[in-house]
């Protein structure tokens, strides 16, 4: 991650752009190979998804400046966010505590993903997926960056499904 923020600064820097552009496909390319690679293991380890999400958003978050108000509330909500899905993992692996837990939630859709609770682990990759998709919005957006955010997208995905096999499993 640092190699993004020298990269990003490098391309705002006369002189630097160059140098710039070549940390910043450095960056990108390690945090895509680390993203891909967790990927193909969620199904046995989705704890290192989680893992690898918190700790780019917390880089992401030390790379802001200052004046990036709406940027800082949005990574340390996320982080926030992933904070508490950590919390849910543990507890859907235990199905006396969550069998208890789940007759808190909802028979409403709404608080449903596919039948099981919406708990703040859904919550927490259905957030993160809608900030990455509004990040690939972004015109002019660098390819190996779109890569990035898809493959995270694709990420906050393969975990949910998983959290929900779980879910599924807790409550027999």
């Amino acid at each position: 991650m640092y190699n993004i923020y020298l990269g990003r600064k490098g391309l705002v820097t006369e002189g630097g752009e160059i140098e710039g552009r070549l940390f910043l496909k450095k960056g990108l390319l390690k945090a895509l190979s680390i993203f891909q690679e967790v990927h193909a293991n969620v199904a046995t380890d989705v704890m290192s998804v989680i893992v690898a999400e918190h700790a780019y958003l917390t880089e992401e978050l030390q790379c802001c400046d200052a004046v990036e108000t709406d940027v800082i509330a949005s990574m340390t909500a996320g982080i926030e966010s992933f904070n508490d899905a950590l919390r849910a993992y543990e507890v859907v692996q235990d199905a006396v505590i969550y069998k208890g837990v789940e007759k808190s939630y909802p028979r409403n859709p709404k608080y449903r993903h596919k039948g099981m609770p919406k708990d703040a682990f859904h919550i927490a990759c259905l957030a993160a997926t809608a900030r990455l998709r509004n990040s690939l919005r972004t015109p002019g957006i660098n390819g190996i960056e779109r890569d990035v955010y898809v493959q995270r997208a694709k990420d906050m995905v393969a975990m949910q499904d998983v959290y929900w096999e779980l879910q599924q499993i807790a409550l027999g």
